[in-house]
């Protein structure tokens, strides 16, 4: 696979966790990423377990979605550098 395909990949959760907060549409998620239907699906999954352990609780702030978006797109990331970070 392709080193962007990973990179795009962690950018469809992000624009996915903002499809499930109604930000975006999940047409409009799935555009700015660029992914095919089936690797978006797997995003937008990911992203709704983001949605689901932070809740409607805004006031979680940043930090608390960059921690659950690290857990979920940790296998990304190691394919973009061995340690797990770019």
């Amino acid at each position: 696979m392709p080193k962007k395909e990973h990179v795009k990949k962690v950018n469809a959760v992000i624009c996915a966790y903002f499809a499930h907060t109604g930000y975006l549409t999940q047409e409009e998620a799935k555009e700015l990423c660029g992914l095919e239907q089936n690797g978006f699906d797997e995003a937008y999954q990911k992203a709704g377990n983001i949605f689901n352990q932070i809740g409607s609780e805004p006031d979680k702030g940043v930090s608390k979605l960059f921690a659950h978006l690290s857990h979920e797109v940790d296998e990304y990331m190691k394919h973009i550098s061995g340690y797990g970070i770019a």
